[in-house]
């Protein structure tokens, strides 16, 4: 028993102490399919397929990355790469890598003959790697880089690290979250790429349309990701590894963010109900059983329930709106009633989002001066069982909010959530939003 405990020790070390139950668990089906095996004997032919014995045959030892601090030297790891980008700036080409192992995740760069020793295996984001002879260094903000030089070693690495997937959360964890986020999402739209002067050099951005089970953001592509997508992409889940949130509530890239499209099939069909129209012409306001959908269209009326099989997003000023290319009136029943976020669960970065509350108090409409003139303006606090947050309205918006009573329950449709220079939350009711009563007091 003693041998046995000795050999798991070493395998964790190697493949991580959270895996324990997942080996002892795999151990003892391998017992039960063949009797004549050991415990022992079961581990070590686990250990193998592991690929744990090849790292104890080279005499590697490895640091998991939650270990990792700055300023060490000649350490080695094993990770997949979750995100990869090559930037060659002045002729010299660096690589930054994103890895990931079951304790954590960190950045890593590589430069001279460590670029040349990458692009030999053919790396891609998802290959395991082993690294060698690296060294480490704490950024300003704290957080830990791994470098790789000319003396940095690497190979593929066994089997053993979690798959791709279980890196990346969905898109609706990641709101409000400090540093770098690895997530996953469905391309909703693009923008048309524009060219921005930026610290006096010209550089490309193109703005996307997320989404994910009902909740959507905004992504800013900058520099050489800026044409990463295209329209093929559209309806494609994406992985987005090391963006980070920017002050205004959108996810923004850096040279150090990895983009990959994984091989999933075509979206699929959508029902909307057409609830109403938006003070627009042909803009529609849309439901599904996920949430709602700012629509134009010329020949869609409101009432009607539509099959959408192609469609697309377009960027109009701020918003995003829904262009449905082919579909068809569907003729089956269909109750469409997402339900609206809790004021609790309202994040800043949140686009087209759909909430309602209790109105407590509005202010009186106004009229401001901005760069492109006079605006009305108002605003007002709504309240639901999970707490209360403050909301303004501009230009049209402002005028559907005179029209509601203090006391009524409202739904607010097609809102966002931004960030005030206080920290707190705060709703933007705009000029093709919709604030209605949901319910009036008896």
């Amino acid at each position: 028993m003693r041998d046995y405990e000795d050999l798991l020790r070493r395998v964790l070390k190697i493949i991580g102490e959270d895996r324990r139950e997942e080996v002892e668990e795999e151990v003892e089906r391998r017992m039960v399919e063949d009797p004549r095996l050991t415990r022992l004997g079961a581990l070590y032919v686990v250990a193998g397929e592991l690929g744990v014995f090849e790292s104890l045959r080279r005499g590697v030892s490895t640091v998991a990355l939650s270990k990792l601090v700055g300023g060490l030297g000649s350490v080695n790891i094993e990770a997949r790469v979750i995100g990869l980008s090559r930037i060659v700036r002045r002729g010299q080409t660096t690589l930054y890598l994103r890895l990931a192992d079951s304790t954590g995740v960190v950045d890593a760069a590589a430069w001279g003959s460590a670029v040349s020793k990458l692009e030999t295996l053919n790396l891609g984001v998802g290959a395991g790697i082993l690294v060698e002879n690296a060294f480490t260094r704490e950024r300003p903000d704290g957080s830990v880089e791994v470098l790789l030089g000319d003396q940095a070693e690497v190979s593929m690495a066994g089997a053993g690290l979690p798959p791709l997937s279980q890196f990346f959360k969905d898109l609706g964890e990641v709101f409000e979250t400090r540093g770098a986020i690895d997530f996953r999402a469905v391309v909703l739209g693009l923008s048309e790429a524009r060219r921005v002067n930026v610290r006096g050099e010209e550089t490309g951005v193109r703005d996307v349309l997320l989404g994910w089970r009902g909740v959507k953001a905004e992504l800013s592509l900058w520099r050489e990701l800026a044409d990463v997508l295209d329209e093929s992409s559209v309806g494609r889940e994406i992985y987005v590894a090391g963006a980070k949130w920017s002050p205004a509530g959108r996810i923004t890239t850096s040279s150090r963010t990895g983009i990959l499209l994984p091989d999933h099939g075509p979206a699929e069909p959508r029902l909307i109900k057409v609830e109403r129209d938006l003070h627009q012409p042909n803009l529609l306001l849309g439901i599904t059983g996920e949430g709602v959908e700012r629509i134009y269209s010329e020949n869609i009326r409101p009432g009607e329930v539509v099959l959408v099989k192609g469609f697309k997003y377009v960027h109009t000023g701020r918003s995003w709106v829904l262009v449905p290319g082919r579909f068809e009136p569907w003729r089956g029943e269909y109750e469409a009633r997402p339900k609206p976020l809790s004021i609790r669960d309202l994040r800043v970065g949140m686009v087209d989002v759909y909430t309602e509350g209790e109105l407590l108090s509005k202010s009186p409409l106004t009229r401001l001066s901005t760069r492109r003139g006079e605006i009305e303006f108002s605003s007002c606090w709504i309240r639901d069982e999970t707490g209360s947050i403050f909301c303004k309205a501009w230009g049209g918006a402002a005028s559907m909010l005179a029209g509601l009573e203090e006391g009524w329950r409202v739904a607010l449709y097609l809102v966002r959530v931004l960030g005030n220079p206080w920290g707190e939350r705060e709703i933007h009711i705009g000029e093709d939003s919709l604030a209605a009563p949901s319910s009036e007091p008896n």
